[in-house]
């Protein structure tokens, strides 16, 4: 049995014993013995299993209420973090918060394994409670490192409020750095390459036949110079990022040009369908929550897309840019070639904060160095019944594999995964980007492989 059939026979029995298929099967033979059929039989079966349940116009009336009322609490919701801007910490609030989440985080004994936890010593804490990044930011430790006194089970545990942030705290944030991009013995002054996005060219199709890879995907992420990240962004600066990616993408051309939207004006129906369809972001991560991430959403936000939706800007979902380009088959060429296109007119007039040894600046520092992460939707169904070798030969080949909801490899369907990029820091765009192609080309070989010694078994 497979595993989607599996599943199948679970929830089949699930809907069993919660009453769902008795319930149904009632409402239908109601249906079956009624005399004269209803029109809208789907409205007869509903009425039939739920008579205190609100028809069509109170279902409206009802959503109508429930819209307003999430647009209200939205609009708390930015009142509250206006309110809570014109509060300033003391010194020694700030220091008084530093220790309670340091010892809060040392003292848990069950998760121990996050990188701030690593390399946070008692003498670094000291030294660095009430330094702070330069005017007029002003971002305390605590700024950076609120998320991983909170939530003790993450990687990572902290962010850069600022561009500053990895100098005025660097040495607690260059062995976290070196440590998670696997550079500890790197000993050189600079980790990161000068920008290489290489001959294009040698980027290809790698399933012209579409049996294989069901979508190709490469995504950068960017901040402008002299704005703060966001964990330090003010409501106006949230703005002030939004207008000037808006005015960017006004001189986009060819296959580019598109529409920016705000999500201010986007109903929540449509965005949910937008989600779905991976067109927009929505809010929820309870750590970058916790970071400052949401701050008086959705203000600042928006995506720009061209009509074929193969190309996309997120504005403020973690970073100030996301830079996304796609495509519903394997051709990585294609995909490649319109990323740095659109790239390259975004930098004619906006100038992205870079560091001389990390390469670019983003809040997280699991994403510095290329900010790239390259991935495609892949079929390979033998492989993923040996997940030993699958992900041996992922190791060998510098790629990270997941399921296609980022989960891990023991929820993969029908053999579908996403693959991608293993590194960030260190090594070209084009390095990357090559890695990945030479990589799915082996992984799909060893598919076609096992196929053939299926067929002559």
């Amino acid at each position: 049995m497979t595993s989607i059939e599996s599943k199948r026979v679970q929830y089949r029995k699930y809907l069993e014993r919660a009453g769902v298929i008795d319930a149904l099967s009632k409402a239908l033979i109601k249906l079956y013995e009624e005399q004269n059929k209803p029109e809208d039989a789907i409205r007869f079966v509903r009425k039939f299993m739920c008579e205190s349940c609100p028809d069509d116009a109170q279902y409206d009336v009802m959503k109508n209420d429930l819209e307003e009322a999430k647009t209200h609490i939205s609009k708390l919701e930015q009142e509250l973090e206006r309110l809570r801007g014109q509060i300033k910490k003391s010194p020694e609030e700030y220091q008084e918060l530093t220790v309670e989440g340091y010892k809060s985080l040392i003292d848990d004994e069950e998760n121990v394994n996050s990188l701030l936890r690593k390399y946070l010593t008692p003498e670094l804490l000291e030294e660095y409670m009430l330094v702070t990044t330069p005017a007029p930011v002003d971002a305390y430790l605590y700024d950076c490192a609120v998320a991983g006194f909170q939530h003790h089970d993450k990687p990572v545990g902290i962010y850069a409020a600022d561009a500053d942030s990895y100098d005025v705290f660097n040495k607690l944030f260059d062995p976290i750095i070196k440590d998670y991009h696997g550079q500890m013995d790197n000993e050189s002054d600079v980790l990161q390459k000068d920008p290489d996005f290489g001959n294009v060219d040698e980027i290809e199709n790698l399933d012209p036949e579409r049996k294989y890879i069901l979508s190709a995907r490469i995504r950068l992420a960017r901040n402008i110079e002299g704005l703060p990240f966001f964990p330090k962004l003010t409501e106006k600066q949230f703005i002030e990022v939004e207008e000037k990616v808006r005015s960017a993408t006004e001189t986009m051309d060819g296959e580019l040009i598109g529409s920016y939207l705000t999500m201010a004006d986007i109903d929540a129906e449509t965005q949910a369908e937008m989600v779905k369809r991976h067109i927009l972001f929505q809010r929820g991560d309870e750590q970058l929550t916790t970071a400052g991430c949401y701050r008086f959403w959705p203000t600042g936000r928006g995506v720009y897309h061209n009509p074929a939706e193969t190309f996309l800007i997120w504005v403020n979902r973690q970073d100030h840019v996301h830079i996304m380009s796609m495509a519903q088959c394997g051709d990585l060429g294609d995909v490649y070639n319109r990323l740095v296109n659109g790239l390259s007119e975004l930098e004619k007039t906006l100038t992205f904060a870079r560091h001389p040894r990390y390469g670019n600046l983003t809040a997280c520092p699991t994403n510095l160095g290329t900010s790239l992460r390259a991935s495609v939707h892949v079929r390979l169904p033998l492989l993923s019944k040996d997940p030993d070798r699958l992900l041996a030969l992922a190791e060998e080949l510098q790629l990270q594999v997941r399921s296609t909801d980022g989960g891990e490899l023991s929820t993969v369907e029908d053999g579908v995964m996403d693959i991608s990029n293993k590194r960030k820091l260190g090594f070209t765009e084009f390095e990357l980007v090559k890695t990945l192609q030479d990589g799915v080309v082996a992984l799909i070989n060893a598919e076609e492989e096992l196929e053939i010694a299926g067929q002559e078994g």
